[in-house]
């Protein structure tokens, strides 16, 4: 686990590490600059991430998370350090922005708020067709993305996505999105809004795309149960820096300092806190509750042994 603070000493500009899909270095970014009105939203931020792993950033409002996730596909240009996505140098002047966003897909919440075509499959299709993509490919393309999302294409293609239900409307989004086929798709609370049954199903998917396809995934959430259940390294901002880099279980085990951050402590974490303090230790990559059960029942056997 690291924790940083904002650092004075300017760093010249390095080269991503191998197998990075984000490297920042010194990032930073205010607000309204040279105006009474000047925030410093970010500040130094250093990170790097990579290629396929499921990281969840997390903060209170204002904190600067989503200030850095609009950086990642260049919706918010850098004004000072160094940003690398996918090899790509989004400091430089003239950075290739159609292979950035070709290549980074960005799900903002309630991204059903932006389907206005006629028929689903039009909606699915207009991105694909700002980058050029002849209309045969685009149709296999949008038809790939629907069943991935778990729609069945004949049957929701001509439909009007104003006639789907949220979920189906959340999916038919999330599918303009995965058409293009990203390596990296950046989320901005992907549940919101959604019942429980949408919710476990938009991040199953999810769950899917990085597991089995290898998709580089940063999710923005204020839920705690659902970051602690899906990602493998979770990011705190506070106050435009990087307060915590963390496994889930490790960040949730410090209770008292994720409370004073305004956030909440999961409750299968606060579960197992509870179970460590009265002897019982669960390994970190227990956190479902199948698993937290099986640890405690094979430690309990092992001590009848």
């Amino acid at each position: 686990m690291s924790r940083t603070s904002r650092k004075s000493k300017v760093i010249p500009k390095a080269q991503p590490p191998q197998n990075a899909a984000i490297f920042a270095q010194d990032l930073n970014f205010t607000y309204n600059p040279k105006s009474p009105f000047a925030k410093h939203a970010l500040a130094d931020i250093n990170l790097t991430v990579g290629k396929g792993e499921f990281v969840a950033i997390v903060g209170h409002t204002g904190s600067g998370k989503t200030t850095f996730v609009q950086h990642l596909n260049a919706l918010i240009r850098v004004q000072s350090g160094n940003l690398f996505v996918l090899e790509q140098d989004l400091a430089a002047k003239k950075p290739d922005l159609k292979k950035l966003r070709q290549n980074v897909g960005m799900v903002f919440q309630y991204p059903e708020y932006q389907l206005f075509a006629d028929t689903v499959l039009a909606d699915v299709c207009f991105g694909l067709k700002n980058f050029g993509i002849d209309k045969e490919q685009r149709q296999t393309m949008a038809k790939d993305a629907l069943e991935l999302v778990g729609l069945e294409f004949d049957k929701i293609k001509d439909k009007s996505p104003f006639d789907l239900s949220g979920g189906e409307k959340r999916r038919v989004a999330l599918a303009g999105v995965l058409a293009m086929k990203p390596q990296i798709l950046v989320l901005d609370e992907p549940t919101a809004g959604l019942d429980p049954r949408g919710k476990s199903e938009v991040l199953s998917l999810v769950k899917k795309l990085n597991v089995e396809q290898g998709v580089t995934v940063i999710m923005v959430s204020h839920d705690m149960n659902e970051v602690y259940e899906n990602a493998n390294r979770v990011i705190v901002f506070r106050d435009g820096m990087i307060a915590y880099d963390a496994s889930p279980r490790e960040l949730f085990r410090l209770e008292s300092e994720i409370e004073s951050m305004n956030l909440e402590v999961p409750a299968m974490a606060a579960f197992c806190n509870e179970l460590e303090r009265n002897g019982v230790r669960i390994p970190d990559k227990c956190k479902t509750v199948d698993e937290v059960l099986a640890a405690t029942l094979w430690q309990r056997e092992a001590r009848n042994v």
